[in-house]
């Protein structure tokens, strides 16, 4: 211990400085972020034109009724989908005929065909007729495409493909439609398909389509295609931005980044991955979960994901005795009525800048990230400050050289890995060498003891926390906010703190047979002890429970859940996100702080090392856990920061009740055993 503590000083102050330069430097470009995040509060509640139309049908009130509703409800857009020959019918803006229908229609100068389709004009609606002729003497070809003189007026026969094929072909976007959605008072929102073998004429044919059209404010493309793909997609960036149309892509499933839509990304990368980024829930789940549940997850992706389009479905089937229209409606107005308490606004979303943050202040940031971790680093392995400087300015221009040459993409994610890591091994390992000083001294008293443990948590906190400025400011950009880019190795920042704060431990505590591990001899001797001891049978079920745990403790942690969440904790969870700015990770605020309290709390007490071990490195999980929430940089960044304060306060809370009931148990257990003693 005495070797340990003579080299514990040994750091240079250089390093502090940098840390602290670069933190400053975050600090800035946190606040930067913090403000453009700010601004993008517009959210656009769309719902599907036709889809709404049919619903509407089955119900007493009219069309102007349902608009209004819905308008009342959040809805602020519609979206018009490539028009087919079924819908514009079962629309009532033509009319189908088969073969058989045509017999008792006298035709000039031809004969009906059997097995062919037939289009007639639907009365009043001539327009649409029009427009759906153009669309197939565009799509099929003139020659493909007869036009009968009938007693009932002209006639579009199709012939060659079976009737189904034919009514449910692509046509293209109907600007009557969309003219009908802007007279209404509703944003348009335009969800095209491509063309096979797409050409130029194709992607103007669309845009010309939209010329004149008030209030487009999205192009979200339906399919697996973005139009124009795979080699025309300048064109369809060149005409989208013309027409000031934003490029929406459709967040994943699974949440994370874009459904495939191949010519996508790279519309985006051309944009400067300044896109809007559309939530829906697919209609097998919208089945599956209630109103509430539906407008709950709209909420949370607005306000965690940076989601600033909602493109809520409509319900197959009425809820609660309400008409499917009424069960839509209701479920977007409750999901509106939560954003707007959040301050959030409705109509044309706000598309997030092409914003790249001052490469010199991201590089000060770096510098300060490559301190932090040298200054770390020497806590394990001692070394020379001149070594420390050396290491920390030769790492220090490799990143920078990489920085420039890279546009920094690869190497700030490097460093912002490392800060997620070590920033709260840092804070774990200052905090012991702060429980050294009280080592050889008499167990504390209680209320000393519980007001260190609090003031030990908050400290360890902060210093954790400028892991998370560091990755805030390093991967805050569009592309980043985006989630074109995504943070790599969130394993990683909840193994390693663990592994390395065990390793920190057995430095600085004689934990394992009255002895302490700070040397290459003392650590390839207890590698052999340990890897040599005689193991009881009842560990093997201790060492299943620890895997069972850390299954579950990875599986419910990084961007993808591998383990599922109980009810009552999702009850939990949606308690939380409507009560506070931001819900707080079960694992910071119910296991990480307060067990990093009884950590404190228990050294002081002079606790078994053993009891004082297993605190220490289930502490850690809370604190590295609020640095790995910065990791997501799609959150915004106040919301992180929250949601640590949030966890710290909640955390403080169940700290101090759990420290006090064990003080309550441990005096009632002593009390008992008086009493026996008495009796004796």
């Amino acid at each position: 211990m005495n070797r340990r503590s003579a080299q514990k000083n040994k750091y240079s102050w250089i390093l502090i400085l940098c840390i602290i330069v670069g933190l400053l430097s975050s600090l800035y470009l946190v606040f930067e972020r913090h403000q453009i995040e700010k601004s993008q509060n517009h959210i656009e509640n769309i719902v599907d034109y036709d889809a709404v139309l049919r619903a509407n049908a089955f119900e007493k009130r009219s069309q102007e009724e349902a608009f209004d509703a819905l308008r009342n409800a959040g809805v602020t857009a519609f979206a018009i989908y490539d028009r087919t020959l079924e819908k514009a019918h079962d629309a009532g803006q033509i009319r189908l005929l088969t073969a058989q229908d045509m017999n008792s229609v006298r035709v000039n100068g031809a004969s009906v065909k059997p097995g062919a389709l037939y289009i007639a004009l639907a009365s009043g609606k001539e327009g649409y007729y029009k427009e759906i002729r153009e669309d197939l003497y565009h799509r099929i070809g003139k020659d493909k495409v007869h036009e009968l003189n009938t007693s009932i007026g002209p006639v579009i026969e199709l012939y060659g493909a079976t009737e189904d094929s034919y009514k449910k072909m692509n046509l293209g976007i109907s600007k009557l439609q969309a003219e009908e959605v802007a007279d209404k008072g509703f944003n348009v929102i335009v969800r095209p398909t491509n063309y096979r073998n797409v050409t130029s004429e194709d992607i103007q044919y669309v845009f010309n389509r939209l010329d004149g059209v008030p209030h487009v404010t999205g192009m979200i493309f339906a399919g697996k295609e973005a139009l124009g793909a795979p080699n025309h997609i300048d064109e369809t960036v060149e005409l989208l931005n013309k027409h000031h149309i934003p490029l929406v892509g459709i967040e994943a499933v699974n949440q994370l980044q874009y459904e495939p839509q191949q010519g996508f990304l790279e519309m985006a990368a051309k944009n400067g991955y300044s896109v809007g980024r559309v939530y829906t829930i697919a209609k097998d789940e919208l089945k599956k979960i209630t109103p509430e549940e539906s407008a709950q997850r709209f909420y949370i992706s607005d306000i965690e994901r940076n989601i600033r389009y909602n493109l809520f479905p409509v319900y197959e089937t009425g809820q609660n005795n309400e008409t499917v229209l009424q069960t839509t409606i209701n479920y977007i107005a409750m999901a509106t009525d939560k954003l707007s308490a959040k301050g959030y606004e409705f109509g044309p979303a706000d598309i997030y800048p092409a914003y790249t943050p001052n490469p010199l202040l991201v590089v000060l940031s770096m510098i300060g990230a490559v301190a932090l971790f040298v200054y770390v680093a020497q806590m394990f392995i001692p070394m020379p400050k001149h070594t420390q400087l050396v290491a920390f300015f030769g790492i220090s221009l490799v990143s920078i050289v990489i920085f420039i040459i890279t546009s920094g993409t690869l190497i700030t994610q490097i460093w912002a890995l490392s800060s997620a890591v070590l920033a709260p091994v840092g804070a774990m390992i200052c905090l012991m060498e702060e429980w050294r000083r009280y080592d050889a001294s008499r167990p504390l008293g209680t209320v000393k003891s519980i007001l260190l443990s609090v003031l030990y948590l908050v400290v360890a906190t902060l210093f954790a926390a400028i892991g998370g400025m560091f990755i805030a400011a390093l991967l805050g950009n569009t592309k980043f906010f985006m989630e074109f880019a995504l943070f790599r190795g969130v394993k990683l920042t909840f193994v390693l703190p663990i592994i390395l704060v065990m390793i920190a431990y057995l430095q600085r505590f004689p934990l394992w047979k009255g002895r302490m591990i700070n040397s290459k001899e003392e650590a390839k001797q207890f590698v052999v002890e340990f890897l040599t001891m005689d193991v009881k049978f009842y560990v093997f079920f201790i060492i299943a429970a620890l895997g069972g745990a850390a299954w579950v403790f990875l599986g419910r942690s990084g961007h993808t859940a591998g383990v599922p969440v109980p009810g009552f904790e999702l009850m939990l969870r949606r308690f939380l996100e409507n009560t506070l700015y931001a819900r707080p990770r079960e694992k910071e605020f119910i296991i990480g702080h307060p067990m990093l309290m009884l950590a404190t709390f228990g050294f002081l007490r002079k606790w078994p090392t053993v009891i004082h071990f297993v605190l220490t490195i289930t502490g850690v999980i809370g604190i590295a856990s609020m640095v790995e929430t910065f990791c997501h940089i799609r959150t915004p960044v106040f919301m992180s920061i929250m949601r640590g304060y949030d966890g710290l306060l909640i955390g403080v809370v169940i700290g101090l009740a759990l420290i006090i009931a064990i003080r309550f148990m441990m005096y009632v257990t002593q009390w008992f055993q008086q009493q026996e003693v008495k009796h004796e």
